[in-house]
């Protein structure tokens, strides 16, 4: 049983605390409202963070200093149209992204299943075939430097090789040729420099005995040894350019499928932001959409803040309109 001491001890003290009286005060407490308006639940997509979604709304709330819960609701939704907004910046710019990215890749791969494991092994495919074009282009540029120069010690192997197996290509190209000329290292080619019996591999290739397999190839053409080397030259510098936009393309296509099968699903859920097919119109329409109930909003929220101080409200100077065109008559 509630004594009469302790009923008059209440009222004493519900005496002390009787809400805010000044508007500064009324409308700071208003705010205490903002997490239990009408558009309180989350709108925040898979990738999107929960933490910057309650930042962005607390902000936009407070700088639109709403009071009273229809305020409130006003000032929340300006908040979700502004974060729709922002969300299709955000979907603009991945999907142009993703278009960038796909350029480099090849067609080839453009068309299969992004989660195709088949994507592995192309990138594989690509790696080796760059590894190898890479190797060719090291061996064709010091094959070129090496007849450029004039050597005074004995060539690599693969240099050696590069070297006469450019000649025996120009050789095999030469006008009314007779007999095909031995390739590179055969027992015909090793016998005619007086190298028989030695594995062309251990050969010591002195500038003398590269010197000898070039006279010996250049006889299928029936031109002096300069002229010959020199077209040789210009045939490795036509093949160093060759292989290096070779190595570029697919060094570009090598990264290109690498950040493809590493990045796809962070984009392809980004691109899914938005409930559009993908035309620009439709992105533009939405946009435009969002941004004309955005202003409305507003301006409704400005109207309802200047009735409640008393200031004079005029008739909107912004109409939302709907036209709706039939073509089937007349």
């Amino acid at each position: 049983m509630t004594t009469l001491a302790k009923i008059e001890a209440n009222q004493r003290n519900a005496q002390l605390s009787t809400g805010p009286r000044t508007l500064e005060g009324k409308s700071i407490v208003a705010r205490n409202a903002t997490k239990h308006g009408i558009f309180a639940a989350v709108p925040v997509l898979p990738g999107e963070s929960t933490d910057e979604w309650e930042a962005h709304r607390t902000g936009v709330v407070e700088s639109l200093a709403p009071i009273g819960l229809l305020e409130l609701n006003l000032a929340e939704r300006a908040a979700l149209l502004l974060w729709r907004l922002q969300r299709l910046a955000r979907y603009e710019t991945e999907v142009v992204a993703a278009a960038m990215e796909d350029v480099e890749v090849p067609a080839f791969l453009a068309s299969q299943d992004p989660v195709s494991a088949q994507r592995e092994e192309q990138l594989r495919a690509i790696r080796d075939e760059l590894r190898r074009a890479h190797q060719e282009l090291v061996e064709t540029i010091a094959a070129r430097d090496y007849l450029l120069s004039e050597p005074v010690t004995d060539a690599p192997f693969s240099i050696a090789e590069s070297v006469l197996e450019a000649a025996c290509g120009r050789a095999e190209a030469a006008d009314d040729l007779r007999t095909d000329p031995p390739t590179f290292g055969s027992k015909a080619f090793m016998r005619e420099l007086g190298l028989t019996g030695t594995d062309p591999q251990s050969t010591a290739w002195t500038p003398e005995v590269i010197q000898r397999g070039l006279t010996f190839y250049c006889r299928f053409t029936g031109e002096p040894v300069e002229p010959f080397a020199e077209r040789m030259r210009a045939d490795m510098e036509s093949r160093a350019e060759e292989l290096a936009r070779r190595v570029r393309r697919l060094d570009r296509e090598a990264t290109a499928v690498a950040r493809l099968l590493d990045g796809r699903t962070d984009r392809n859920r980004s691109a899914c932001m938005l409930p559009t097919d993908g035309r620009d119109e439709r992105i533009s329409k939405y946009e435009r959409h969002v941004h004309g109930l955005l202003t409305s909003t507003l301006h409704e929220l400005e109207r309802l803040q200047a009735r409640r101080e008393g200031d004079p409200v005029p008739p909107p100077v912004v109409t939302d309109m709907n036209v709706v065109v039939d073509s089937g008559r007349g």
